[in-house]
């Protein structure tokens, strides 16, 4: 009997002490794996906005604070890494990129800043012995030029540089060479292209085909032609489209690009092929960037019938966005506006509606209870988050306006619709921001490219209302930052954000122009910039409460720089070159290190 009873409270001695070690090791803090301290580190979380270092476990923050209770978290396998006094921000999320279109850059010669000899036949040299044998297509010489030249007539009394295949027969051999001018008002071939074309160096000018002719009558490769798309296999040898293989390299590249500048988060508008390598790459364990992916305005249907609404998919890939178009671009005159180009010499040009927003130039009650309004609504309806490319005064009229149909339709709602580009808002229409919930959408490095012709195109007065950030923010629009990388037809948009904050801080181009900042009433500070390439950015997307800001539970998105961007000035950030001075030291994208100088 004394036998059984010791059994008895031997057993329960046992359990107690097993009770006692479970809360003991419950009340033990769970160890980092990664712990970053000595750091300068600005959290864009107002609740605590400054700290020393910061601890992460699997995918999340686990602690922001001083570095003794930071490192009182370091474990027996904790990574600890000593930032000797790096600055440390929120992983920038980039709200509008290219990918596809910054993916060709691999593949297709880039001639933007070109217009001289010299400079054309070094670049296709540099191309050339880069990709031997590949045919040469892409191009867009002549962007840079107009601004030299004056935007209004670049062929006014200064002729435009034209290429001249005499330049780069000699480098580029049997390769064929097919390029377009920025503004596809030119083409250009080499004499191996000419001649898969079968014409001579005599050829006379068809309807398809109007040639440029030296002083000698000989043809020089540069042409102007209808379809050019449908005769470009033709000069090239036959349809030239990457495979698969040559694809996944080029993503590849891309991804390296975006981990090297810092960016964590990107919003991208490709492709289908692009989506499918996206996921790929994920199933690989290869996607070192999260992906908001955004499909045309008209696949809301599609999208709708796959049950794909907002938030879709997981942080590390997301769907559940559509991108419309209502106008054009400032680069070729053609954002929309209520009064004609200043720079127009017919005093008609205001721009044009895009396909799916157009009814007719002058009719726009119509225009807003038009099938592109419909859409919006329906597509809204459906939960899915409308964003739309607006950027003259009179484009962000009628997005308004739709807006509010939207709401007057489906009722009040937090939906986050997205201005994008955002460039040009007319004064009448700066309060009727407030209360709609709209998200600006900017990329504020379009202002330091645009300034130097803007107010030759649309006037000083109207340059007030011009990438005006302040008065967007004031007004009740969240400002969300971005690089529209890799550009325009009409410019290159680099994804670094050093540039997107420089802009937006001291509203001058690269080459420190005009001293003080275009319309400087409208600078914002660093801290303001940081947090709309940051939280600015994930709010856009709906996903500010899982990243965005270097808080306690957030996903451990994390960008480490060698410059504090707080204590620094802006002309320290980047020379007059336009290279970037600070440099990306660690990108950490959910707690792992994608990125290491």
């Amino acid at each position: 009997m004394l036998m059984k009873a010791n059994k008895i409270i031997y057993a329960a001695l046992a359990a107690m002490l097993f009770v006692s070690m479970s809360v003991f090791a419950s009340s033990q803090p769970t160890p980092a794996d990664l712990i970053l301290h000595n750091g300068v580190v600005w959290t864009v979380d107002d609740a605590k906005p400054r700290a020393e270092a910061i601890a992460v476990s699997g995918e999340k923050i686990l602690k922001v604070g001083k570095n003794a209770e930071v490192l009182a978290l370091r474990g027996r396998d904790t990574r600890v890494i000593d930032l000797k006094g790096a600055f440390v921000v929120p992983g920038f999320n980039d709200n509008h990129i290219h990918f596809a279109s910054a993916a060709s850059f691999f593949w297709n010669i880039q001639l933007m800043d070109v217009h001289k000899d010299a400079d054309f036949a070094a670049r296709v040299s540099e191309y050339v012995k880069m990709r031997p044998g590949e045919p040469i297509r892409g191009g867009g010489w002549g962007a840079y030029e107009q601004w030299e030249l004056g935007a209004s007539d670049s062929a006014g009394t200064k002729k435009a540089w034209t290429p001249d295949r005499r330049l780069i027969d000699q480098i580029t051999g049997s390769t064929p060479m097919f390029i377009a001018k920025f503004d596809n008002s030119f083409y250009f071939a080499n004499t191996a292209a000419l001649r898969n074309a079968g014409i001579a160096d005599d050829a006379a000018d068809t309807d398809d085909i109007k040639h440029v002719r030296d002083t000698s009558g000989r043809i020089t490769g540069a042409m102007q032609v209808r379809n050019a798309r449908s005769l470009e296999a033709k000069f090239l040898g036959g349809e030239q489209r990457p495979d698969h293989k040559k694809r996944t390299a080029m993503t590849e590249n891309v991804l390296r690009m975006i981990r090297e500048a810092g960016v964590t988060s990107f919003q991208d508008i490709s492709d289908h092929e692009q989506l499918r390598l996206f996921y790929e790459f994920l199933e690989r364990g290869e996607l070192t960037a999260r992906v908001n992916f955004r499909y045309g305005i008209e696949f809301w249907p599609q999208m709708k019938a796959l049950g794909i609404k907002r938030l879709h998919g997981t942080p590390m890939l997301r769907l559940g966005a559509v991108k419309g178009h209502i106008d054009g671009i400032m680069g070729t005159s053609g954002a929309r506006f209520y009064e004609p180009y200043d720079s127009d010499p017919t005093k008609t040009n205001r721009g044009h509606w895009r396909p799916l927003t157009w009814v007719s130039p002058e009719r726009r009650t119509e225009l807003n209870r038009g099938p592109f309004t419909q859409m919006m609504i329906e597509a809204d309806a459906a939960d899915i988050q409308v964003t739309v490319h607006a950027i003259g005064d009179e484009a962000l009229g009628v997005m308004l306006d739709m807006i509010e149909a939207m709401t007057k339709a489906n009722g009040a709602r937090d939906r986050r619709m997205r201005l994008v580009h955002a460039q040009v808002f007319a004064p009448r229409d700066f309060d009727r921001l407030r209360g709609l919930g709209v998200v600006a959408e900017v990329q504020p490095f379009h202002l330091s490219d645009d300034m130097r012709w803007m107010e030759e195109r649309i006037g000083r007065e109207r340059s007030k209302g011009a990438y005006a950030f302040k008065t967007i923010r004031d007004k009740g629009a969240i400002l969300s930052f971005g690089s529209d990388f890799p550009g325009t037809s009409a410019s290159i948009y680099p994804i670094n954000p050093i540039y997107a904050l420089y802009a937006a801080v001291t509203r001058e181009t690269v080459r420190r122009t005009p001293t003080g900042g275009w319309f400087p009433d409208e600078r914002l500070s660093i801290e303001e910039s940081i947090k709309a390439h940051t939280w600015g950015s994930a709010f856009a997307s709906f996903e500010d409460n899982i990243k965005g800001t270097l808080t306690e539970g957030k996903l451990a998105d994390i960008t480490v720089l060698d410059k504090d961007l707080l204590k620094t000035k802006p002309y320290e950030w980047i020379d007059e070159r336009g290279s970037v001075k600070v440099n990306v030291l660690y990108t950490i994208v959910g707690g792992k290190i994608v990125y290491q100088k």
